[in-house]
């Protein structure tokens, strides 16, 4: 399971961004925010690029058309 993102870490990323927000929206980002990570977690976790460098060379030698 997936940490909910702080609605305050949300805005700081927000105005990181120069992207000016309102409460109800850093609240909405948040929340998308968690959701996106909460569902690709798992995907995110068997890409190769944890692997050693030539591992993930090889990887990507496999998977080349």
């Amino acid at each position: 399971m997936t940490n909910p993102i702080n609605p305050d870490l949300a805005a700081a990323l927000l105005g990181a961004q120069g992207v000016a927000s309102t409460p109800e929206g850093t609240e909405s980002a948040a929340r998308f925010a968690t959701l996106v990570l909460g569902n690709s977690a798992k995907t995110f976790a068997l890409l190769a690029f944890e692997d050693e460098p030539s591992g993930y060379t090889a990887a990507l030698r496999r998977n080349a058309p």
